[in-house]
């Protein structure tokens, strides 16, 4: 610290003849100029340390990232240490496969879910993510009118990646959305084999071109409709134009008449696997008929009505599952009347409110039908009692009874 005291610092009373005369060997310039020096010197020590702060601020950042990057690395490596990291890709891609979700939840695209969600995780998991057709070709599609375009980027961006795959898409359709789903899936059309659709409960909100999402279908398998739009005067035409590579059709939440039964004519002939519930049973023999390769059916039958119908074999029918049969009393004592199912291995039914115990036993009789499994669920409805059962192995002593307990 220099010295700073002078002649002068004594004085309190500053008279300036005083300092003129009596002090001969300074002059206040001098010191004025020497404490000028003293200052600029100050102050230049100050502004070298402010840049040696700024420069140790800046080397603190600097080592905060390079001890990020070197812990971000000892990480990775020690990742790669984990069996999980060095497994090949065949391997991981069916661990993936396994993280899908189920296709029963409709999945949207999600960054919280399979497959995108693996896709964030790292490098590698990503390359091996979007490097797999397959993991990309489940998709559930609704549309939100408010985020429409960018939705689209994203569904667009999804169907790429299954890179020709066969589709399985599930569609949730209602008002104006029709034109929507069509122009989105217009480039996939012909790579759709699984498709299910939703229309709406209400009426309001039926889509007013139904049939778009129908069209250019050339390799459709199976397809699911929740409440067929009756409204619609195309809907069922454009179902019956569907190709002959359909296979299985379900039409849920829907009644068919007789009518509707024959308007889809030209798809029955194709099928294997049908689930549909119909009006009455002559519309449920007709729908048979129609169906000369059909294998498993899947049906209720809405009307108690019962007439005398003209017999019927199915030769290749081998699964048969009765729904909801509470409604009406009789409604499976003409079916088992008429009909003959020489190939019949499963037969269920569920919650008859009477069971047609003589019926059956003819139709067992004329059928002859390797019988392996029966199950009758009661619900509030009549058991089979040991005695007939008895009288059913008699019968058909190939075949299992089984009457599940009621849950």
């Amino acid at each position: 610290m220099p010295d700073l005291e002078t002649p002068y610092s004594q004085t309190r009373s500053y008279n300036t003849n005083y300092f003129a005369t009596e002090i001969k060997d300074h002059s206040i310039s001098d010191i004025v100029a020497e404490r000028q020096q003293q200052l600029d010197a100050i102050s230049a020590q100050i502004v070298s340390l402010q840049t040696i702060r700024v420069n140790i601020r800046n080397l603190q950042l600097e080592l905060a990232k390079q001890k990020k990057k070197v812990t971000k690395s000892i990480n990775l490596h020690n990742r790669l240490r984990s069996a999980l990291w060095r497994l090949p890709t065949e391997i991981l891609t069916q661990i993936f496969y396994h993280c899908l979700p189920d296709f029963s939840e409709f999945p949207r695209p999600s960054q919280l879910k399979a497959p995108m969600l693996l896709a964030r995780v790292c490098r590698r998991w990503r390359e091996v993510t979007v490097g797999v057709p397959s993991l990309w070709r489940r998709l559930g599609v609704t549309v939100n009118d408010d985020h429409w375009q960018r939705a689209t980027f994203c569904y667009d961006l999804y169907l790429k990646r299954s890179r020709g795959l066969p589709l399985i898409l599930v569609l949730e359709c209602s008002k104006n959305h029709s034109t929507k789903l069509r122009s989105l899936l217009q480039p996939y059309s012909s790579f759709i084999t699984i498709l299910h659709i939703i229309f709406p409960d209400r009426q309001a909100q039926e889509p007013n071109q139904p049939e778009l999402l129908l069209e250019g279908l050339t390799a459709l398998q199976d397809l699911t409709i929740v409440r067929i739009p009756f409204s619609s005067t195309t809907i069922l035409p454009s179902i019956s134009r569907l190709p002959s590579t359909l296979r299985s059709f379900s039409a849920l939440a829907t009644v068919f008449r007789l009518h509707g039964i024959f308007s889809l004519a030209p798809i029955w002939a194709h099928l294997t696997r049908v689930e549909i519930d119909v009006h009455d049973q002559n519309a449920f023999l007709h729908l048979l008929w129609l169906c000369p390769k059909l294998s498993s059916l899947r049906t209720a039958i809405q009307s108690p009505e019962i007439q005398p119908f003209r017999p019927l074999m199915h030769s290749t029918l081998q699964n048969l599952y009765f729904h909801d049969c509470r409604l009406f009393k009789n409604s499976l004592f003409g079916v088992f009347s008429a009909l003959s199912l020489p190939n019949l291995r499963q037969l269920s039914v569920c919650s008859p409110s009477s069971w047609p115990h003589e019926e059956f036993k003819a139709f067992l009789t004329r059928s002859k039908c390797p019988l392996e499994g029966f199950a009758v669920c009661p619900g509030s409805g009549p058991s089979i009692t040991a005695e007939r059962r008895a009288e059913y192995v008699a019968l058909l002593r190939s075949f299992r009874v089984s009457q599940p307990q009621a849950s």
